[in-house]
C-alpha cells in the first residue's frame, strides 16, 4: 500500500488497468492485464482527476471517505488515500456458455497430458538455448529474478541479494549473490557461482566460443544479449557470488535479461555438461526448477516430473506430459474426449474450446504482430566499436528498401532521394490494411489493432497521432507519388513476404495482408516455409523481404512504456539475429533511455521514438493477439500463473488439482 497525504498537492498513484479488448474477449477466465502506475497531481481538495483511457481501480480507502469512480474520472475527497496493491479485473469477462459439461479426464489424478502444436520447445539443453520460453515456462530451469511489471523492484528467484555499481553513472556492473543449497536435478550437485559464470558467458554471443560451449546465436535473443553485454565477461567473486559486467546499461537488466520471463537465461548445470558432454546435453536439461525433464523424444513428447521437497515450491501435480499434435482439430478432439487435460489452441478457437466446457487462461501476454521490412540497414559503422559494417543489402534497389548512400536514379521521381521514396512506399503499404477486418478474420475479433512496433494502443501513454488509418485510396496516391504507377496489367511492383508455415497464425495474417496489398497493385509472393530456413538471412543481414512476426522481442502489449526500445533495430544486436533493420535512431533511443534515470525522461524519449517510428515505419503493426491456453476444469481447479510479458502460460507448480 502507498500512503499519499497533505493538501494542497496530493500525488495519487493509481493502479490502473487498461480496459483492453482482451478482457472482453476472454470468454472465460480473463487474461490478467498489465498493471500501469499512473501519477496524477491533485492541487485542490475535491478536484476531479481525468484518467486517460478506460481504467479500473480496485479498492481505494480514504480517511473517512471513499474515492468514487465514474466513467473516466476519479473524484478525490479527504486528506489521505490508500490504494491497495492488487488489481481487480473489470467485470466484463463473460464465459461462452458451454454446450455440454467438460468430460472426465482419462488420465490418472495429478498426471496431466498437455496437447501442444509442436515439440515441447525446451531448448537445446544448455545455456543460450534457454533464452526462449519452453524450459522456463515449464519451470525446469530458473533464473535470477521473477518477472515484474510497471517498473517495480526486482523480485528475487535464484538471487539472494544484489548491488548495482554505485561508482559509475550509468552503472557498469552488478554484484549478485545467489542462494546456497539449491540442488540441480539428477544428482549433479549444488548450484554455485561457477554455473552462473559459465551460463551467462555462454549466453553472450561475443564470448560463447571462448568462455562457453561455442553455441553462438542459438536463439533470437542472442543479438539483444550481444548488445547488452558486449565482450564483457561475468566473473566469479565467491562460491555463490558473481559480478556481471555489461557494455550498455539497461534498466531492465534484472527483469528482462535475468528474469524468468523475457530473455533471462535459464541456469543449467555446468557439471552435467562437463561430465556428459555436448551431445548428451542436446537431449537432457539439468536445471533447478520445481519440475525435472525426465524424458524428451524430440518432435513427439516430453515428460516433466515434479521435484519432491523443492527448495522454492513443491508442485501438487506429479507429472505433465507434453505431446506434439500439429493438427488443431485433433487437439480440440483430445480435450472433448478427456484424453488431454491442457491444450494449445489458436485464439480463434478459444470460444470453441469453451463450448465443450474448457477453461481459458493466460498470463497476461499479448503478441503485437508486425510487418518488418528486412534489409533497411542504415547504419554504416558499429555503434560501440566503430567497425565498418558489411551491408550486403545495399546491392539491391527495391521499392521498400531505403539506401541512405544511394544517389537518385531513373527510379526516383525528380527531387526525391531513395530514403524518402522507400518511406512513402512503406507508408502506403501500412495504410492499405484494414486491421479491424484482419482481427475479425484471423483472431475472431479477440485482438485489437497495432500501428507501430513496441507501442500498444491500450497503454495510457498511447497518442492517437500514431494511428494509421485504413485508406486504400491514399495508399494508391502515395505509390503514384513514389514513382510506382500501375502498369497496363494493373501492377505496380512485386515483393516477397515471409509469413511462416501454413497453419501458423502468422501465416494466416500474412495471407490476409497480401490480399490488401494486391488491391493497391502490389503483387505479393507469400512464402510459407519454416522459420529456421529464413532466420540465417536475418543473422547474416542479407534478408530483403517483408516478413510477419511478433517483431522485436519487447513487442508485447504488456511491455512497460518506459522500457528501452530499439536494440533489435540497431547494429548493437550484431552477433545475433536482428529483424533485418539497423538504424541510428533506434541505437540512439536504446542508449538514451537506458542511461536515463528519470521515469518521465524515459517516457519522453520513447514518445519521441514513437514519433520517428510513425513517420519512417521500418516496420508497422497489424494486430495484437492475446495469448491463452485452455484446460479441463475436471482436472485443474485453478492455475495461478505469474504475470507474463511474453509467455502464454507458466509456473505449473501453482496448478491446483480438482
Amino acid at each position: 500500500m502507498r500512503y499519499m497525504k497533505l493538501w494542497p498537492k496530493l500525488t495519487l498513484l493509481m493502479l490502473a488497468i487498461a480496459a483492453m479488448a482482451v478482457v472482453a474477449c476472454s470468454d472465460g477466465d480473463a487474461v490478467e492485464p498489465e498493471i500501469v502506475i499512473q501519477t496524477v497531481i491533485v492541487t485542490e481538495k475535491g478536484e476531479t482527476i481525468t484518467v486517460k483511457g478506460d481504467t479500473v481501480v480496485e479498492t481505494v480507502v480514504v480517511k473517512g471517505d471513499t474515492v468514487t469512480i465514474k466513467g473516466d474520472t476519479v473524484t478525490v475527497k479527504g486528506d489521505t488515500i490508500v490504494v491497495t496493491a492488487t488489481p481487480v479485473l473489470p467485470a466484463t469477462a463473460t464465459p461462452v456458455p458451454a454446450d455440454k459439461p467438460a468430460p472426465p479426464s482419462k488420465n490418472a489424478s495429478g498426471q496431466l497430458v498437455w496437447s501442444t502444436i509442436a515439440d515441447s520447445g525446451v531448448g537445446s539443453g544448455f545455456n543460450a538455448g534457454n533464452l526462449c520460453c519452453g524450459a522456463k515456462m515449464m519451470s525446469v530451469v530458473e533464473t535470477l529474478f521473477k518477472p515484474t511489471h510497471a517498473g517495480g523492484p526486482a523480485t528475487p528467484l535464484l538471487a539472494k541479494s544484489w548491488e548495482l555499481d554505485s561508482t559509475n553513472s550509468p552503472p557498469q556492473y552488478v554484484d549478485v549473490t545467489i542462494e546456497s543449497g539449491i540442488m540441480f536435478h539428477g544428482g549433479y550437485g549444488e548450484l554455485t557461482a561457477d554455473d552462473l559464470v559459465w551460463n551467462i558467458n555462454d549466453t553472450n554471443p561475443n564470448l560463447s566460443e571462448t568462455l562457453g560451449t561455442g553455441n553462438i546465436s542459438i536463439t533470437d535473443g542472442s543479438g539483444t544479449w550481444a548488445g547488452f553485454l558486449g565482450a564483457n565477461a561475468t566473473e566469479k567473486t565467491g562460491d555463490h557470488s558473481v559480478r556481471i559486467n555489461w557494455e550498455s546499461f539497461d534498466p531492465r537488466w534484472d527483469t528482462w535479461f535475468f528474469g524468468q520471463d523475457g530473455l533471462g537465461a535459464g541456469i543449467v548445470s555446468k557439471n552435467a555438461y562437463d561430465t556428459e558432454g555436448e551431445e548428451w546435453n542436446q537431449d537432457h536439461l539439468i536445471g533447478t526448477g520445481p519440475f525435472e525433464m525426465t524424458s524428451w523424444k524430440r518432435g513427439d513428447r516430453t515428460v516433466f516430473t515434479a521435484v519432491d521437497n523443492h527448495w522454492r515450491q513443491t508442485a501438487e501435480v506429479t507429472s505433465i506430459t507434453r505431446i506434439a499434435v500439429p493438427d488443431e482439430t485433433v487437439r480440440l478432439a483430445q480435450l472433448a474426449t478427456g484424453d488431454a487435460d491442457i491444450a494449445d489452441v489458436s485464439i480463434s478457437n478459444v470460444s470453441e474450446a469453451q463450448r465443450i466446457g474448457m477453461t481459458a487462461k493466460g498470463s497476461g501476454a499479448a503478441r503485437m504482430v508486425t510487418m518488418m521490412f528486412a534489409g533497411n540497414l542504415w547504419e554504416t559503422n558499429h555503434p560501440t566499436t566503430g567497425e565498418a559494417l558489411d551491408i550486403v543489402t545495399y546491392t539491391h534497389d527495391l521499392p521498400w528498401l531505403g539506401n541512405p548512400h544511394k544517389p537518385a536514379d531513373s527510379n526516383n521521381p525528380a527531387g526525391m532521394d531513395d530514403m524518402e521514396q522507400a518511406r512513402l512506399v512503406r507508408q502506403a503499404l501500412a495504410m492499405s490494411i484494414d486491421r479491424d477486418l484482419i482481427n475479425e478474420a484471423a483472431l475472431s475479433g479477440l485482438g485489437w489493432p497495432v500501428y507501430i512496433p513496441y507501442f500498444d494502443i491500450n497503454n495510457p501513454n498511447w497518442d492517437d497521432k500514431w494511428k494509421i488509418e485504413y485508406d486504400p485510396d491514399g495508399a494508391e496516391a502515395l505509390l503514384d507519388q513514389a514513382g510506382f504507377p500501375r502498369d497496363s496489367s494493373g501492377k505496380r511492383f512485386s515483393m516477397p513476404m515471409f509469413a511462416w508455415p501454413i497453419g501458423h497464425f502468422y501465416g494466416e495474417i500474412g495471407d490476409n495482408v497480401s490480399i490488401f496489398w494486391e488491391e493497391i497493385g502490389v503483387s505479393t509472393d507469400v512464402l510459407h516455409y519454416e522459420y529456421a530456413v529464413f532466420r540465417p538471412t536475418l543473422v547474416g543481414r542479407s534478408a530483403t523481404q517483408a516478413w510477419t512476426d511478433t517483431g522485436p522481442l519487447e513487442n508485447y502489449a504488456s511491455t512497460p512504456w518506459d522500457w528501452p526500445r530499439g536494440i533489435q533495430m540497431s547494429a548493437l544486436a550484431r552477433g545475433g539475429k536482428s529483424h533485418g533493420l539497423e538504424n541510428p535512431e533506434s541505437t540512439a533511443n536504446y542508449q538514451a533511455v537506458s542511461g536515463e534515470s528519470s521515469l518521465q525522461g524515459r517516457l519522453d524519449l520513447n514518445n519521441g521514438y514513437a514519433d520517428w517510428m510513425s513517420e519512417w515505419l521500418p516496420g508497422f503493426g497489424i494486430v495484437a493477439s492475446p495469448s491463452l491456453l485452455v484446460f479441463n476444469p475436471n482436472s485443474i481447479s485453478s492455475w495461478d500463473m505469474e504475470l507474463g510479458l511474453r509467455q502464454t502460460s507458466n509456473s505449473p507448480e501453482f496448478i491446483k488439482l480438482k
